[in-house]
């Protein structure tokens, strides 16, 4: 290692790092997440604190780079951003992210000795630090956290006890005993793998929740319905049409209990809408999930626009009370527009639709008595695992919907339901996706695809959904993991500081 100087040091760095791309769907080599981040690991040993926060910077740059390169999809289709401006974009933003890294490494080089083996002990708790920052700070932007790429694997097991940064420690302390293992050729370095492995097999057989005495015949529609058309007024009765014709048809050949519709489904203002619509969209006896767009200030002032939610009504049925979610976790410059006295040029460059959004703060239950209880997350709402906790309440079925059309023919819509498949598996409640471009999906208590859909076609997707009840340690404690492990690493670093010193 070192041999391995300079600028060969930091391109190795970047290949680490976009290699570890391949870990996450739609490649889901698991086995190259642990690789890819104990070679990340050994090329920190040889160097001083500011070459490893350079080879983290690096390292970043190509895990961000190639596994969020899909921003541009938005920024240059919808946006209208030209090559150039889109492709420094996806730098910039690749590079925010890889800031993160290069902290981390910085500090782990400079409070560790290079050929300490307290360094592996340190490295996979000072990872999840840094993921648990990257979801927060800033709004967050909890994207390609090493633990899903094991979601379909024992190592899940681990989610409903700790979460998504537990089952990323243990892919990282995997992946510190495996470069332990390689430099110090050490036995009991690499009884860590099977030690791992054994316990997870263990966790597995635990079941979190128990089936509750209902079981629901669920629909969800995939319309696959072009961005650009479906707000224009003459394409959108055709989509209203289209969604009245499948919603009958499931109530009338397939008896379902519940049907869910993709985020902005109905290209509509919640406020349009009069008795007559719900009497002929919603079949009855049937409950309706549907993303749509509520502007309360349309009542008082029939042309304000101020106060936009990005929404979702349910309704039990045509005479029953509407339930409105209102989205709480909206997308920097894509839903609204962070410190907008700076920012305003952005807006109206991009001239994006559905960027103005305001932020729901209160709670909100769905709920069709006791059979139906919903736990709903917009869009990547549900990539804030503990937020998304918090808002659970009585919910025994989950649902997500989502409009991943905006990212085209690229990583982010797999990325996305491997998120939600790790929600199913922390809250041990079955998972309901519906996007409108696809993939939408079943997904059981377990975070096991059931069924899925293909991508930018139509689809319907029935099947029978067994609600969950009980509560997982994630549920209740959050992320208690993460706070361990920062109190860990505050003794440690107190140590380090004081040895120093002495």
């Amino acid at each position: 290692m070192n041999l391995i100087q300079g600028w060969k040091g930091f391109l190795l760095s970047v290949m680490s790092g976009a290699a570890l791309v391949l870990a996450f769907a739609p490649f889901k080599f698991w086995f190259v997440a642990p690789l890819s981040l104990a070679a990340f690991f050994l090329l920190l040993l040889p160097v001083s604190a500011g070459a490893a926060a350079w080879r983290g910077y690096g390292f970043g740059l190509g895990l961000y780079g190639a596994g969020v390169s899909w921003v541009y999809v938005s920024l240059s289709t919808f946006g209208g951003m030209p090559l150039w401006m889109g492709s420094i974009a996806v730098l910039g933003f690749a590079s925010l992210l890889a800031g993160f890294i290069a902290v981390m490494s910085y500090l782990v080089a400079r409070l560790f000795p290079a050929r300490s083996w307290y360094r592996f002990l340190v490295l996979p708790v000072i990872w999840i630090v840094f993921e648990w920052l990257k979801s927060w700070v800033l709004t967050g932007f909890p994207w390609l956290d090493i633990g899903y790429t094991v979601v379909d694997t024992w190592l899940a097991a681990w989610a409903p006890i700790g979460g998504i940064y537990l089952v990323s420690f243990l892919v990282a302390a995997l992946a510190a005993a495996l470069a332990a293992s390689l430099l110090y050729r050490s036995r009991s370095a690499m009884l860590v793998l099977p030690m791992i492995v054994f316990a997870s097999w263990l966790v597995n057989m635990v079941d979190w929740s128990e089936p509750s005495p209902y079981a629901l015949k669920v629909g969800v529609i995939q319309a696959n319905v072009s961005i650009d058309e479906k707000w224009e007024p003459d394409y959108r009765r055709a989509v209203i049409d289209n969604y009245r014709s499948v919603l009958r048809a499931l109530k009338d050949q397939q008896k379902v209990d519940l049907v869910v519709l993709p985020e902005t489904a109905i290209p509509m203002h919640l406020q349009y809408l009069d008795l007559g619509f719900w009497e002929s969209l919603v079949p009855q006896g049937t409950a309706v999930l549907a993303g749509v767009i509520d502007t309360p200030s349309l009542l008082t002032e029939p042309s304000n626009f101020d106060e936009s939610y990005n929404a979702a009504f349910f309704t039990c049925g045509q005479t029953e009370p509407l339930q409105v979610y209102r989205k709480r976790h909206l997308v920097p410059f894509g839903e609204y527009l962070p410190l907008r006295f700076l920012f305003q040029w952005v807006l109206d460059y991009l001239n994006l639709p559905m960027s103005d959004f305001s932020a729901w703060q209160g709670d909100q239950a769905l709920s069709c008595g006791d059979q139906i209880k919903v736990g709903l997350s917009i869009c990547y709402e549900d990539a804030f695992a503990n937020e998304y906790r918090q808002s659970l309440g009585a919910a025994t079925v989950l649902v997500n919907i989502s409009e991943d059309a905006w990212f085209g023919d690229s990583f982010a819509p797999h990325q996305r339901l491997q998120m939600a498949q790790m929600r199913a598996r922390e809250l041990a409640r079955p998972m309901v996706r519906s996007a409108n471009s696809g993939p939408s999906a079943f997904i059981d208590y377990r975070g096991r695809i059931e069924s899925i859909s293909g991508q930018f076609a139509p689809a319907t997707l029935v099947q029978y959904v067994q609600p969950q009840t009980g509560t997982t340690w994630f549920l209740r404690f959050g992320n208690w993991f993460v706070y361990v492990m920062l109190a860990l690493l505050g003794v440690i670093g107190l140590r380090q500081w004081a040895r120093r010193a002495s």
